[in-house]
């Protein structure tokens, strides 16, 4: 990775093997037949709702005042 923001761009391939090998990217999980949870990914929907939520309240305040 180092050697890769130094410039040495000729890493990127093998940077990209290395990480798909992890799951990183959409087409990377369904090759390795990943899946997740269906709790877990409402916990995190409704997580993010609430968090919107708040920011929508607190600049509602500060713009309110």
């Amino acid at each position: 990775m180092d050697a890769f923001y130094q410039g040495n761009f000729r890493l990127a391939g093998e940077i990209r093997q290395r990480v798909g090998r992890w799951g990183a990217t959409t087409e990377d999980r369904a090759r390795l037949r990943m899946a997740f949870d269906q709790q877990a990914e409402q916990e995190a929907t409704q997580a993010a709702q609430a968090a919107t939520a708040d920011l929508d309240e607190e600049l509602f305040k500060m713009l309110s005042e």
